[in-house]
């Protein structure tokens, strides 16, 4: 199995590395925001200096926690198969060991303390979920029609964006968190080589 050993644990560490210079570099957060402002005439949304760097930190982290949910959801294409429960044992330990290589090298990038750390498992923990339950229905052999579920960055991005126009954040949102999701498969392609 000569590929799980070319794609583990260190690559989790470039990975980490491509997606925080990839978000600084191309200023991702601020193209969103921006493009939102012009889009809805919001201005008023900006409130200066502080407020942008909050956005582009919260929304930032956002971003982050999306991308690994969608590299983790991509990564049994690494081996072959579309599902990870059809994964072996060994490939199911090596996607863990990218994981957490991953998460430790973000930690050690931003300088998370043992809270950071916690909180970050915890709101990954909560994308995580929604990730699985959407397959879960997504892969469901009932054909009953049930409400679509909002996803965690959908919900919180639009949230801190605007919450006075809720609805026009949520679908720029919605538009954001597609390219965030397209993102992390180039970056994750990107690197694995």
């Amino acid at each position: 199995m000569p590929r799980a050993r070319k794609l583990f644990p260190i690559y989790g560490s470039a990975l980490a590395n491509n997606m925080l210079s990839t978000m600084e570099r191309d200023r991702e957060v601020a193209r969103f925001v921006a493009a939102y402002v012009d889009q809805y005439d919001r201005r008023g949304i900006l409130g200066g200096p502080a407020r942008e760097r909050e956005l582009a930190e919260t929304i930032g982290r956002e971003i982050l926690l999306a991308m690994i949910v969608e590299v983790r959801d991509v990564l049994p294409n690494f081996f072959g198969k579309k599902l990870q429960s059809k994964l072996k044992g060994e490939e199911t330990e090596a996607i863990d060991l990218f994981s957490r290589e991953l998460l430790a090298a973000l930690a050690r990038a931003q300088n998370w303390n043992a809270d950071d750390r916690r909180q970050f498992r915890r709101d990954l923990s909560l994308y995580s979920d929604f990730s699985s339950r959407r397959d879960t229905r997504a892969n469901s052999r009932k054909k009953v029609k049930l409400p679509e579920e909002e996803s965690p960055f959908i919900a919180r991005v639009a949230l801190l964006l605007d919450p006075s126009m809720l609805e026009q954040a949520r679908g720029a949102t919605r538009k954001f968190h597609t390219g965030v999701g397209l993102l992390a498969r180039k970056l994750l392609r990107r690197t694995l080589g």
